[in-house]
This record gives structure tokens, C-alpha cells and sequence, in this order.
């Protein structure tokens, strides 16, 4: 178990962080550079649930692949099964919140409280908690601390022109 350090906190937070910014410019990349959108694969493949699609157009083949990159660059830096987790629980939480999206008919770009700037935290603590990995204050500090700053980075992120919505 990771005790609660602010080096182990660090770690912890930094790291699904940047598992989250290195997804997020996969869309700066299509928006500023629009050939690319033609490599550009949705993982559903276009698949519907209710006259719904499954997870829509932003859950990609390209962020699993950048998810199974950062994944096994962490395992190969650290060797510990632990790091290798993050990314992709990262990327689980992105896809288990664009379902969710999509079973409440919400639109692409629409904001959903809570699922919009904490899905990704919230499933990585609640795996990290299963796994034995971090105590219940250690993932709780982690989301909280995560729903004051992602807020703040995605406004930031709107005023450098790298987002479409404040949000």
C-alpha cells in the first residue's frame, strides 16, 4: 500500500495527470491539424445501444494505443505493476463516462457534472482501493484535489485556444 506522502502523492497524481493530458492531445492534434482526422477510429466502431452509440466518437482506437504505450514505458521505467495500471484505468475511466453520457442521451461536448472532470480519478482510486495499492484518504484527497484543479486547467486550456469549451 502507498502510504500518504506527498512523494507518493505526487507520483500517484502526476502520473494519471499526464495519462489524462497525453488523451487530451489527441483532440488538440485533430483540431489543428484536421488531415489527421482521417486515421482516427472510434472503439465502438459506430456501435448502438438503444439508438444510442455505445461510447461515441472521442473514445478512440489512438487513445488505447497511447493508453498501452504509456503503460508499458511505466512498466519498463519502474517494474511495478502498480504504475502500469494508471493509464489505462485513465483511459477505462474516460470510456466508463462517455457510456454514461451516452445512456443519458447527452451530446458530444455536453458537460456532465462530476463524470466530465473526475471519471478517470474516481475509477483509478476505486482499482487502487481493490487492489490494495492506496487507503480510502489517499483516493479521496486524489478526486477532491482533482476537482478543484482539472476545472481550472480545462478554462486554462480554453483561453491558450488549445479547447473548444471552457469546460
Amino acid at each position: 500500500m502507498l502510504p500518504l506522502t506527498p512523494i507518493n502523492f505526487i507520483a500517484y497524481f502526476s502520473v494519471a495527470w499526464g495519462a489524462n493530458i497525453a488523451l487530451n492531445l489527441i483532440y488538440v492534434i485533430k483540431r489543428y491539424f484536421p488531415e489527421t482526422k482521417k486515421y482516427d477510429y472510434p472503439l465502438d466502431c459506430g456501435l448502438k445501444y438503444r439508438k444510442d452509440r455505445l461510447l461515441g466518437d472521442s473514445i478512440t482506437m489512438q487513445g488505447l494505443i497511447i493508453s498501452l504505450i504509456i503503460s508499458l514505458a511505466l512498466e519498463i521505467a519502474t517494474q511495478q505493476t502498480m504504475w502500469t495500471i494508471v493509464p489505462l484505468a485513465v483511459y477505462g475511466g474516460d470510456i466508463l463516462g462517455s457510456f454514461i453520457k451516452r445512456r443519458l442521451h447527452c451530446r458530444r461536448g455536453d458537460y456532465l457534472p462530476i463524470i466530465d472532470h473526475g471519471n478517470y480519478m474516481i475509477l483509478l482510486g476505486l482499482i487502487f482501493l481493490i487492489a490494495g495499492y492506496a487507503d480510502i484518504w489517499f483516493v479521496l484527497l486524489a478526486i477532491l484535489l482533482n476537482y478543484i484543479l482539472h476545472p481550472l486547467a480545462c478554462w486554462l486550456a480554453f483561453k491558450l485556444k488549445l479547447r473548444q469549451l471552457p469546460y
